[in-house]
């Protein structure tokens, strides 16, 4: 599978990242290694000129200490990488083996999510994408520049919608999941521990699309996920940014169903009002 990687069977930027781990540990190693070894090194030429024998013994024995810290830097990552390889082929596996196109390395995408600030180093990872009844889904760990937080990992399900609910920001009870921006609007649940946030007047189209069930998923006392749609996309973030964890994975395709449903129930409601006129 790391051969068909290089090969860029699974994206160009797959390729690129599989191609270029050894030369990022190598030239790490170099860097630290030689930053070190060159300031011995013109401190062993001082000694030298002063004839300060003990001077030379001990500089001889930082210098061989700086070139051993390169090559330990070097094996380092190197153990990262083959790491970091290991979990690619694991996902990899994964998605064969269910028949999903998947690209470890993806180009950055820009989803219309608030989460989603510009950033130039922007990456997108680990993208597994799937269709089903008409939808387009997929499942990516994304890195963004969050507000005065530095770079943070944003995993999520993004579901291309053929419906257009109004703009809504689901946050469950509990903890740990990233939050949408606030967005303006009033709680359809007032007496619950969780918040489905729409403009007043969308209340009822907001609560049509948002079913029971899906609520209950993204709810999960154990797992809970954040929601939101804007621009005719449905974006669930996970609390978790492992890309193997099994739990997670099974917890996105039951929302991913519960979606399908979900559409089905706000369309029903689309044409239940226009036979009602």
């Amino acid at each position: 599978m790391l051969e068909a990687a290089r090969r860029g069977d699974f994206g160009e930027e797959t390729a690129r990242q599989i191609t270029g781990a050894g030369a990022r540990s190598t030239g790490v190693g170099c860097l630290v290694g030689g930053f070190l070894a060159a300031i011995m090194l013109v401190a062993l030429i001082g000694m030298l000129a002063q004839g300060d024998s003990e001077g030379l013994l001990v500089g001889g024995l930082f210098l061989a200490g700086a070139v051993l810290l390169g090559v330990a830097v070097k094996l380092l990552g190197d153990l990262g990488e083959r790491r970091s390889a290991g979990r690619l082929v694991r996902l990899v596996a994964f998605a064969h083996a269910n028949g999903l196109p998947i690209e470890p390395e993806a180009p950055a995408r820009q989803l219309p999510g608030s989460v989603f600030v510009p950033n130039p180093h922007a990456r997108t990872m680990h993208q597994v994408r799937w269709t089903a009844d008409g939808l387009s889904f997929e499942v990516a760990t994304h890195t963004r520049q969050g507000s005065g937080q530095g770079t943070r990992l944003v995993r999520c399900l993004a579901v291309h919608l053929d419906v257009a609910p109004p703009r809504l920001a689901f946050n469950p009870s509990g903890p740990g999941a990233v939050r949408p921006a606030p967005i303006l609007g009033t709680d359809v649940f007032e007496n619950e521990k969780f918040a489905l946030f729409a403009r007043t007047r969308e209340h009822a189209a907001a609560r049509a699309f948002m079913t029971d069930e899906l609520v209950a998923l993204l709810d999960d006392r154990n797992r809970p996920m954040s929601a939101e749609v804007v621009d005719g996309w449905f974006l669930a973030y996970f609390p978790s940014q492992d890309e193997l964890d099994e739990r997670s994975w099974r917890q996105a395709f039951a929302v991913a169903e519960a979606v399908v449903r979900a559409r089905e129930a706000f369309r029903a409601r689309g044409q239940s009002q226009q036979s009602g006129k």
